[in-house]
């Protein structure tokens, strides 16, 4: 059997989770893994057309700026040309405390290409996206995408 620090985090993050849902349906696995779906590819859309702008009521105040900033548009690094999500598992879940609100932190990974013919090469990516709550609603607050 082989050993891997990502499931071991997928299964804490999921008995956490099985633990929440029971007191709280915002935390059901299902939507929120749908909820972290829709997201990513709405920010890749968003790139894609140059309209941050309709992203604004996804992310939090924090992440709606760094999207739009414009040192992240020269470094081009969030960006895919044409994503493929392969899968999505949720890695850590925390509920809140004090003034911190809900959060969880997800772990997207799928195929890339690599350029706009049906013949280019298909590239592995991975991001890793974090969510915060906000009412009944959850927020991209963080996205990091590597290509491999």
């Amino acid at each position: 059997m082989k050993f891997s620090l990502t499931s071991l985090k997928i299964s804490i993050a999921g008995a956490k989770l099985s633990h929440l849902v029971q007191k709280d349906k915002a935390w059901d696995h299902g939507s929120m893994s749908e909820q972290a779906r829709i997201i990513f590819y709405l920010v890749q859309k968003a790139n894609a057309n140059g309209n941050i702008q309709s992203l604004k009521k996804h992310c939090s105040v924090s992440c709606f700026e760094k999207l739009g900033s414009e040192e992240l548009n020269k470094q081009k690094i969030l960006w895919l040309i044409k994503p493929v999500i392969k899968e999505i598992a949720i890695v850590d879940v925390q509920p809140g405390k004090n003034n911190r609100p809900d959060m969880f932190r997800t772990l997207i990974k799928g195929m890339d290409k690599n350029g706009k013919s049906e013949h280019d090469i298909l590239n592995e990516f991975t991001a890793k996206c974090s969510f915060v709550r906000q009412g009944e609603w959850w927020l991209l607050d963080e996205i990091r995408i590597k290509n491999f």
